[in-house]
């Protein structure tokens, strides 16, 4: 079915990435989705709190959803009607870099992706990381490859010709530019990871705190 969304009826019918999940009175759930039509969406999903609902495995943090939401003219959240799970994130749950990771890609997408406003570039970024983290690539590939979409994306990053401090990095800054984050030849060196670290810090308009946590447990 192909992605819909209708601003005067105020109707999602899209692939999402979920980011984050809130807890919302005793039973729901505030998701806050990632879709390439409408952008960052979020939405309530009623009766999700416990694990007991049927579709609480949908709300696993970038796990990849269909949705189908509305949204009141004068609502500040969409409700969701149907949800199905796509692609789980759950195979990651297990190993704490790789779950990590899989947070720091929710955050910066949450972060650097406005509201309401189409998305289809970065949408496809956190697919093919959550992809690629659950294929096994190296987790500091997946996130070096991240920031530097989203800084890409968001017309934060500087030339090549620009990039001397990581001169030595340049096939792999440049392999990013055609491969996906399964494909590249070479992961990151330390010294390109900090200026990445440095560049999105200094961009964000809130602490990426996934990220410091990414990095304090030794990734």
């Amino acid at each position: 079915m192909a992605a819909r969304y209708h601003r005067a009826v105020a109707l999602l019918d899209d692939d999402a990435l979920v980011l984050d999940s809130l807890p919302y009175g005793e039973l729901h759930l505030i998701l806050s989705l990632l879709t390439p039509s409408a952008g960052v969406v979020r939405a309530v999903l009623r009766g999700a709190r416990g694990g007991k609902h049927p579709q609480a495995a949908a709300t696993q943090l970038l796990s990849l959803i269909h949705v189908v939401a509305f949204q009141g003219r004068r609502a500040e959240l969409a409700t969701v009607r149907q949800v199905e799970l796509k692609v789980s994130s759950f195979p990651l749950a297990g190993d704490l870099e790789r779950s990590t990771a899989a947070a720091v890609v929710a955050e910066l997408l949450t972060t650097f992706c406005p509201q309401g406003e189409p998305a289809p570039r970065p949408f496809r970024l956190g697919v093919a990381a959550l992809n690629a983290l659950i294929g096994g690539s190296a987790p500091t590939t997946v996130v070096a490859y991240s920031q530097l979409w989203i800084l890409t994306l968001s017309g934060l990053m500087p030339p090549l010709e620009d990039c001397s401090e990581v001169a030595d990095d340049l096939e792999f800054l440049v392999a990013c530019r055609t491969l996906g984050p399964s494909e590249l030849p070479r992961r990151p060196s330390a010294e390109l990871m900090r200026w990445l670290d440095r560049r999105v810090r200094r961009e964000a308009d809130r602490p990426l705190r996934a990220l410091d946590f990414l990095r304090a447990s030794g990734a």
